[in-house]
């Protein structure tokens, strides 16, 4: 870490705590009605480089939320309620994974992932990686957000 300067301009990558205070006063960017998500790590607020992370919030009703995951693998560790996952591969084969608090499940490339609602408030910490480039090309707007919050801890 020599030569580096983390109170340079522009700079937040470097070592620091990130409490639940910080990431509940994140901008939410919504998969469907019901369940959002708080990045709280990513390379457009962090300079992140080989991960990004947040905190996925399901209301108990949630519309289910699915995707395609064909580059990135991703982790959920449950804070709180229920995560219900339905996975299907290539072939059409599908499964469905719980995990309840304080459970983690491992999301490899290569599925087509839906998040299910379970009928209680539930909470989930996320890791995907690797980080595109780009960042966040998939939600350009969140992205702007985040951008923002950037500039405003510069100023």
């Amino acid at each position: 870490m020599s030569g580096y300067d983390p109170t340079a301009p522009k700079t937040r990558r470097y070592p620091r705590v990130t409490t639940m205070d910080n990431i509940l006063s994140m901008p939410r960017l919504e998969f469907k009605k019901g369940i959002d998500t708080a990045i709280f790590l990513s390379r457009e607020l962090d300079d992140a480089r080989y991960f990004r992370q947040g905190v996925c919030f399901q209301e108990p009703d949630h519309e289910p939320y699915q995707w395609d995951q064909t580059n990135f693998d991703e982790t959920h560790w449950v804070l709180k309620g229920k995560v219900r996952l339905r996975v299907r591969d290539a072939k059409g084969r599908e499964v469905v994974l719980e995990a309840k608090e304080g459970e983690h499940i491992y999301l490899p490339a290569g599925y087509t992932y839906t998040l299910e609602p379970t009928g209680v408030e539930t909470a989930f910490l996320w890791t995907s990686g690797p980080s595109p480039r780009v960042g966040l090309f998939e939600a350009p707007d969140y992205s702007k957000q985040l951008l923002a919050l950037r500039k405003e801890a510069e100023a």
